[in-house]
């Protein structure tokens, strides 16, 4: 298994007060936040572990199941948020972290289509049981579809949008693994680090990131505790921006406030030692 080390760590720990009593992870992926957050708590903490990814989700249960915490293990998106404490009979609690973007995981696993470096069936899904895929995308979508998705979650410029969209289209038919699409790509000359980026775009539009972001952020702040917090990770432009927005909209409420008033990124010692943290936003906001 691939070494994890949660980012962010300690910005977030030391933002949390000493009574957790209460806490969401979110995206739990390899539960290296949830760890480090609870392993010295000594209250018994309701945990709650919401990953789309039901191969990711059987991981941390086997590895959290151990601490002397109350585990509830889900499999589902952090944006049904409400059905999810429903169904576990929970009005509120008193953290709730997301770390977005893709576990390295993902990235190692050549069946899921997430790297440009191996070849793979055109998948990109975090959860197995949705059927859309990113096959499915390149054979339905229509070109301005297309041109909407690069333009959207990368801004990419209108006239660039085209130019991908229309090569992707021309040869959708020839198009069934990840290099075939590179290999698209590159006969009209994208480089590796744009081709990175157009499978990220196609991967974001795939299980709808934004759009699950944007309905957590409409509904979250109905089940915070007083004085408790919310911890957004993001590591992609779009999504930060986003949260700087959803955040700002609660905080006109008057009944939140911004923990940081600007951006936390991690210390160049962490980018040093972990090369996954660069990219790295956090965002927190607390109830009143």
């Amino acid at each position: 298994m691939i070494k994890h080390v949660p980012v962010l760590a300690q910005e977030i720990l030391q933002s949390l007060p000493w009574n957790l009593e209460s806490m969401i992870d979110g995206t739990t992926w390899h539960w290296g936040h949830t760890l480090y957050l609870t392993k010295d708590n000594k209250n018994k903490i309701n945990i709650v572990c919401i990953d789309a990814d039901d191969a990711m989700l059987s991981k941390a249960k086997v590895t959290l199941e151990w601490q002397p915490h109350n585990f509830y293990f889900i499999n589902d998106s952090y944006s049904n948020l409400e059905t999810i404490l429903w169904n576990l009979s929970f009005n509120k609690v008193d953290f709730i972290l997301l770390d977005l973007g893709v576990n390295m995981e993902h990235f190692k696993d050549t069946s899921r289509w997430f790297s440009i470096k191996w070849d793979a069936p055109l998948d990109m899904r975090f959860d197995k049981r949705q059927s859309f895929t990113a096959k499915t995308l390149i054979d339905t979508y229509k070109k301005q579809d297309i041109e909407s998705i690069l333009i959207k979650y990368w801004d990419f410029s209108p006239k660039f949008a085209t130019f991908i969209a229309d090569e992707i289209i021309k040869n959708k038919t020839k198009i069934t693994s990840t290099m075939e699409l590179k290999l698209c790509l590159k006969n009209i000359w994208i480089n590796e680090k744009k081709l990175a980026v157009i499978f990220q775009c196609l991967r974001i539009a795939v299980n709808s990131e934004l759009k699950k972001l944007e309905d957590f952020l409409k509904i979250f702040g109905g089940y915070l505790n007083k004085w408790w917090r919310c911890a957004i990770i993001t590591y992609h432009s779009v999504e930060d921006r986003i949260t700087k927005l959803g955040f700002k909209e609660l905080e006109q409420w008057g009944k939140f406030k911004l923990v940081n008033k600007h951006v936390i990124k991690p210390t160049y010692k962490e980018m040093i030692d972990n090369s996954a943290s660069r990219s790295a936003k956090l965002r927190i906001i607390e109830a009143l």
